[in-house]
């Protein structure tokens, strides 16, 4: 057996789901059927949904048994991912094994709730289509949930439910399923938490079982109090059914994590910690996400446009529409800065460009500006857009040609793209798009929606903020102007819409926003990584979340999640255990760093023996632990790192050979297969290729086949079945003696660094060590 078999393999379970029938006509085969027939969903990304939402199923109470039960569980999937396809999924196959009523709980806003009331109508109910399963639908599109005025649970068949995370509307909900207790009796609720992050997490405190017990302890909170509205009544409502699963869906779901997992209230009984399982989805097929934009694969691609300091400034003192117009008007007049006049002329071209292409005709073609959470700032920027683009429709009526102006912009945000006219012809395509611009303004005020179902040919600016960052999907997304700052992990990353599917128009994304908040991005992408690499842990040991707790590393001074959602966070001792540090900031700016990192590279590959050539460079075995140490207390890492801190790193590395481990080091010297070549301490190799994302932060630098270098078999033997490396296997794959560095040689060149023939960047991968698996932020809850 091969080692890639071996690390999958989890201890073999028998799950009620083994029992099941197959329905020849359940609503899974009818989502199933309605899928593979509506062209967008490949045979393959079939098979993979059928597979994940069987394994969330298996991990349900069975709604056979005769017994109450109540079942709680996480789901996390990837922004922007197909999270919603996941879950229709599994409310298909619950009601087939004998779930009856489906409460979706959608988000905060109408405009998600609505989508997904459309959605789950069309492919979980199958409104349109006869035979199946019978479905009571208690919600419309029309409206959130109102009480039935009949006994509608008297009837046979499934109902469903799709309620905003409102206090009013769960109210009503929670109001009805006590009325109709009587009837819950033999009506198994699976409820599906959508965005569960967001709204349903306890911010407040629990009363104690004893009400004279409230003074005491942490988590009692004062008499008549209790916990946060909308976490008590989701509570409540699952209280309220003898039989209930609660299924937490997230992209970001570190404060799901800190829930406390002992917490229970007198009244709506035991909070929402997903005791029982926490899942992570499969990276799918065709998705733009972080290691497009961020990792080995984003080399290469022009994605990044850095906004000044100055426009930041400007943009958030962007006055209404000008009240009178000029009598006449230059083609090159602007109202906005210039980072955003450019964005905007990019998307005309993307949309150009997209009309070009094979099966984008006609679909609909969004731009992200999301600036401020302000309703006040965003209807500002609504207005000096709309203005802006007024201005240029104004000077071609007076006879200006734009022709140029699109040219030129081509040449600069587009160059090497494939376009499928001449640029000329694309100049004169995305003038046609500037005249067509719908600009919208999407915020708790203005209640416009996209209207994409309805009117998808547009080109739509959508100017706004937190109505942007959850759930709602920008379809056809290109162009993304993001200003908006945030202090807590999981906010930001759901901001960050351009993840998604961006199926033929991948090379067309562009995202102009500031230094500083793409290094934030830099940081995060390993911050998430370092999340699913600890579900998968949990997973492959066969674990429930409530027996073996979920680590998260914090990389900078972001904090994973408000603080009031995060009481039962606990940072562990400081340890790189089963880590992988790198440079994911260089010094760019700093040649005298740059240059004493390149003389330490020489000294270290000149102390190492006899190498040998293996995928991805030269391969150095035998050091010891004193000259790893050494050469990382010597190294000048940028001064904002935090990812890669040597001095620190060193000290504990001594640390550990002091008990017998990371005594036996490997260096590996990264080379291309083609490109410049170099010689670092008198070996010869080609310089590697990273791009700059901000003005001196390159992304992950790590290819995650180096991790396998120095193991048996090679990365080859630690390939997943998506045919990608795991890297988070071959460092569980280590003994905790071999620690192996690698030395990344960069080419200066699109790093914007002259004299020197090779920017050095550097990653360690760490074997699990017996100080614990790292120095991360743990549930303190649960046991470590």
């Amino acid at each position: 057996m091969t080692i890639a078999r071996v690390y999958d393999l989890r201890p073999a379970q028998v799950s009620w789901t083994d029992t099941l029938g197959d329905p020849p006509e359940g609503a899974w085969r009818r989502l199933e059927r309605r899928l593979l027939g509506g062209g967008r969903w490949k045979p393959a990304q079939v098979e993979s949904l059928a597979s994940e939402s069987a394994r969330v199923l298996r991990h349900l109470p069975d709604p056979r048994q005769t017994s109450a039960f109540q079942g709680r569980g996480l789901v996390v999937g990837y922004v922007q991912s197909g999270k919603t396809a996941n879950y229709t999924a599994v409310a298909a196959r619950a009601v087939d094994a004998g779930y009856r009523l489906v409460i979706v709980l959608s988000g905060i806003h109408d405009a998600l709730r609505n989508q997904t009331q459309v959605r789950l109508e069309e492919e979980l109910v199958g409104v349109d289509e006869p035979g199946g399963p019978r479905w009571r639908l208690l919600t419309t599109r029309e409206g959130d949930f109102r009480e039935p005025e009949e006994d509608v649970l008297a009837d046979d068949g499934a109902f469903l439910i799709v309620a905003k995370k409102n206090v009013p509307v769960l109210k009503r909900l929670d109001g009805w399923l006590e009325a109709v207790a009587s009837r819950l009796q033999g009506v198994p609720v699976l409820l599906i938490d959508d965005e569960a992050d967001q709204a349903s997490i306890n911010t407040r405190a629990n009363r104690a079982p004893d009400p004279s017990l409230d003074s005491e302890g942490t988590t009692a909170a004062p008499s008549g109090a209790g916990p946060s509205a909308t976490n008590a009544l989701i509570r409540s409502m699952l209280g309220r059914a003898p039989q209930a699963a609660y299924v937490a869906y997230t992209a970001t779901p570190f404060a799901n994590i800190f829930i406390d997992p002992d917490a229970v209230d007198r009244d709506v009984g035991e909070d929402l910690f997903p005791r029982d399982f926490a899942l992570q989805l499969p990276r799918p097929e065709g998705y733009t996400g972080t290691e497009e934009l961020f990792g080995v694969s984003a080399q290469g691609r022009d994605v990044f446009r850095r906004v000044p300091d100055e426009d930041v400034s400007a943009l958030r003192q962007a006055t209404t529409r000008r009240s009178a117009r000029p009598v006449t008007v230059r083609a090159e007049e602007q109202l906005l800065p210039n980072s955003l006049t450019d964005a905007i002329l990019a998307f005309c071209l993307a949309g150009a460009i997209r009309e070009g292409r094979p099966g984008l005709q006609g679909k609909p073609h969004t731009m992200l500006v999301h600036v401020s959470v302000r309703v006040e700032d965003q209807t500002q920027v609504r207005a000096a857009i709309e203005a802006q683009v007024d201005l240029w429709l104004e000077a071609m009526r007076q006879g200006h040609d734009l022709t140029a102006l699109f040219v030129e912009a081509l040449e600069t945000h587009f160059r090497g793209v494939s376009t499928p006219l001449d640029p000329q012809a694309t100049a004169q395509a995305a003038i046609s798009v500037l005249r067509s611009l719908d600009v919208l303004e999407l915020n708790s005020v203005t209640g416009e929606n996209l209207e994409y179902d309805t009117r998808p040919a547009r080109h739509i600016i959508a100017v706004g903020g937190n109505r942007l960052s959850r759930g709602l999907t920008l379809e056809g997304l290109t162009v993304s102007y993001f200003l908006r700052t945030a202090s807590m992990a999981d906010t930001l990353l759901q901001m960050a819409r351009w993840y998604g599917f961006r199926t033929g128009y991948e090379d067309l994304i562009r995202i102009w926003t500031t230094d500083g908040i793409a290094q934030w991005f830099t940081e995060l992408a390993l911050v998430e990584e370092s999340l699913r690499d600890s579900l998968q842990a949990l997973y492959r040991a066969g674990r429930r979340p409530s027996e073996m707790a979920i680590r998260l590393r914090s990389h900078s001074a972001l904090l994973l999640t408000a603080k009031n959602k995060a009481a039962m966070a606990e940072t562990l001792t400081l340890s790189w255990s089963g880590e992988h540090p790198q440079t994911v900031i260089l010094p760019l700016h700093d040649h005298t760093r740059l240059e004493t990192n390149r003389r330490l590279a020489d000294r270290l590959i000149g102390l190492c023996g006899p190498g040998r050539e293996v995928a991805g460079g030269q391969l150095f075995r035998d050091l010891p632990p004193e000259t790893v140490a050494d050469f990382l207390r010597l190294f000048q890492a940028h001064p904002d790192a935090v990812a890669m801190r040597g001095e620190a790193i060193a000290d504990w590395i001594i640390q550990r050979a002091a008990e017998g481990e990371l005594v036996d080091w490997s260096v590996l010297l990264a080379s291309a297969q083609r490109g410049t070549e170099v010689r670092i301490g008198g070996i010869s190799t080609r310089v590697v290729t990273r791009s700059r994302i901000s003005s001196e932060a390159i992304g992950i630098l790590i290819d995650p086949r180096h991790e396998g270098a120095d193991l048996p078999g090679g990365p080859d033997a630690y390939v997943r079945a998506s045919g990608n490396y795991d890297a988070q296997a071959m460092r569980s794959a280590r003994s905790p003696t071999q620690g192996l560095l690698m030395v990344y040689p960069l080419d200066p060149e699109p790093l914007g660094v002259e004299n020197l023939d090779a920017v050095i960047g550097v990653a360690l991968s760490l074997p699990y060590t017996s100080d614990g698996q790292s120095s991360a932020i743990v549930n303190r809850g649960v046991a470590s």
